[in-house]
């Protein structure tokens, strides 16, 4: 609003401040010709020779064209209109309009006509040379009446013009503070806003009218592990992915981050802004992963425990029945494993089995599935078998960590193991038939006393393969 009123009032001085300066311009023309009215009137009356035409003989009979120029001079300035200076300068002129000069301009006219009237009657008489000396006066007094119309004008418009440039500056003075006092009311309110926002437990992200974060305070800087400079500019989903409602990922320095979001709208200084609040709930989110994988794997080995295997088994089963695929199946037997613990302990046991399961993780391909089953018992599901040749490398590869002894701190101990290895559809079309299968081909191995066991297999007719 202040804006508007100071260009208004800049506006009115600078149309007035133009205005006179076209009167200044207007008089000064109107000046000039006057001053050269009353040069050639004098000149006239003198009786000189004439100051312009002076190669041109005046002929008696004819009017003096000294007397047309003043008499179309004369007009001009009491009516307005096209005139030539004694320069052949072409002036557009208005007609006079200060009160005393047009008063002065009648006087002159009416003596004008009484020097032409006596002029026609009696050309070169005596009334007419003293009327036409009468006339060079009058214009000296026009000229100054205009000269002090002229000056009034070029200072009135100077004034008017040092007036714009004082309530210009003034304007820009008055805007530059009005601007500065607003500038440090929205800093005064952007750190009573940050220092609000660093005031809160949890984290607040403001977004942009792009969804880019705008400003972050110091728990959701913490939180995302990144600087509030790193956080500008960039969206939350460059940083997190949702999951199932809550978003996860990784800070630079690799922990893991799951955070739940909740939008929303504060009132800020300009008006609404969106923020979002974001709430850490990694420990929650590990806790819940963590106690899924206590439930589906051992807490010793970290292998698939009895649970989770059996929910596999039967989808992978269910899998390979739709397309029509072969599923393989391992039941491994540890030879001797317990007096390990009777002669070195259940933490030397311990460890055995530790280092066993990850041999055995190591033996398998990316879709094969090895649990522990049992204090020394475990069972494989290998899916997408192609034959029994295929199912029994499998066997040797698992037989095959065996071949050389475990280091468990200063012991080096030898182990083995026996397996017994069926094949779905051949020996059973459920988890139970297979199962019975394997772990009755696993006690032919063992009983055939080799170590590491020699593989076998049994068929639906329960002989030896």
């Amino acid at each position: 609003m202040l804006a508007v009123l100071f260009c208004a009032i800049e506006t009115i001085i600078l149309m007035l401040a133009y205005q006179q300066t076209v009167a200044h311009r207007r008089v000064s023309e109107q000046l000039s010709l006057v001053r050269q009215s009353t040069a050639m009137a004098w000149d006239i009356a003198a009786g000189q020779s004439p100051t312009v035409h002076a190669d041109i003989i005046i002929n008696p009979a004819v009017r003096d064209p000294r007397h047309r120029w003043l008499e179309s001079a004369l007009q001009g300035l009491a009516g307005g209109g096209t005139v030539h200076t004694l320069e052949n300068v072409e002036l557009v002129l208005t007609p006079l309009d200060n009160v005393a000069a047009r008063r002065t301009l009648t006087e002159l006219m009416a003596r004008w006509n009484n020097f032409a009237r006596l002029e026609v009657l009696d050309p070169g008489s005596a009334s007419a040379a003293r009327e036409l000396a009468t006339i060079a006066p009058i214009l000296s007094e026009l000229a100054r009446l205009l000269a002090t119309q002229h000056e009034e004008a070029v200072v009135l418009a100077d004034r008017l013009t040092a007036l714009a440039v004082i309530t210009g500056l003034v304007a820009f003075v008055v805007m530059c503070a009005v601007f500065l006092r607003q500038t440090q009311r929205s800093e005064r309110s952007g750190r009573l806003m940050r220092s609000m926002m660093n005031q809160i437990g949890a984290g607040v992200c403001i977004l942009g009218s792009t969804d880019k974060i705008a400003d972050a305070n110091r728990a959701a800087c913490r939180m995302l592990g990144r600087p509030r400079k790193a956080l500008r500019g960039k969206r939350l989903e460059d940083i997190l992915t949702e999951q199932e409602g809550v978003w996860t990922g990784e800070r630079p320095d690799g922990m893991p981050l799951a955070i739940e979001r909740i939008p929303g709208t504060i009132e800020g200084y300009k008006g609404p802004l969106r923020i979002v609040t974001l709430l850490d709930v990694t420990a929650r989110h590990l806790t819940a992963e963590c106690l899924q994988h206590l439930a589906n794997h051992d807490a010793l080995t970290s292998l698939p425990n009895r649970s989770f295997l059996e929910g596999h088994f039967k989808k992978e089963l269910a899998r390979s029945t739709a397309q029509g695929l072969a599923l393989g199946v391992a039941v491994l037997d540890l030879d001797g494993f317990k007096p390990i613990n009777d002669t070195y302990g259940h933490a030397i046991g311990d460890a055995l089995l530790v280092q066993i399961a990850q041999r055995l993780s190591a033996a398998l391909r990316n879709d094969d599935v090895i649990a522990r089953v049992g204090g020394d018992e475990f069972v494989g599901v290998f899916p997408d078998i192609n034959n029994r040749e295929s199912l029994r490398f499998l066997g040797d590869r698992l037989l095959g960590v065996f071949a050389h002894p475990f280091q468990i701190q200063e012991h080096l101990i030898p182990m083995a193991g026996s397996i017994g290895l069926a094949l779905a559809p051949e020996d059973g079309n459920d988890q139970d038939s297979l199962l019975r299968a394997a772990d009755a081909a696993m006690y032919r191995a063992k009983q055939a006393g080799k170590r590491p066991a020699l593989l076998t297999s049994i068929g639906n007719n329960g002989r030896a393969a």
